[in-house]
């Protein structure tokens, strides 16, 4: 997906930071953490909502930890910047590939906070104690390892 890795290189270079809270400021994208059962998560990790009240808004869990909520907020972005067209395809949600955009904002996730896998430290692990030890969600873990 080097179109992705483009579309990173240039959003850093736009914004000037590579810190994720820096580039949700710099792009007017505003981060709510909220209590894990907050009806409006909807039950999900995170929500990127493009018209909340005229404004563009990442709502995100309050109880992860800190390298967990980075990549869960670059996956949002991803759908920010990347898939814009999205929200005017809604009438048209069930010929939408979800799992090819969900797959495209983990790839962009991992990409944008430069993770890497240390072999021999990963070494007979589940994919459970990776997601544990990296800090990172175990199904954009799968995802990964699988299309590897």
């Amino acid at each position: 997906m080097n179109w992705i890795d483009s579309i990173i290189l240039g959003l850093i270079e736009e914004c000037g930071s590579n810190d994720i809270y820096e580039v949700c400021d710099y792009l007017g994208i505003d981060i709510v953490k909220l209590e894990p059962n907050n009806a409006i998560l909807l039950g999900n990790e995170s929500v990127y909502n493009r018209n909340f009240f005229n404004r563009e808004v990442i709502f995100i869990r309050n109880d992860f930890a800190v390298k967990y909520a980075r990549f869960v907020i670059s996956h949002e972005v991803c759908h920010a910047v990347v898939h814009t067209s999205i929200g005017s395809a809604a009438f048209n949600g069930d010929l939408i590939n979800k799992g090819k955009l969900e797959r495209q904002a983990n790839y962009f996730a991992f990409k944008f906070n430069n993770i890497k896998f240390d072999e021999i430290q990963l070494y007979e692990m589940t994919m459970e104690q990776i997601s544990s030890c990296l800090e990172l969600p175990e199904k954009a873990l799968k995802q990964l390892f699988n299309e590897i």
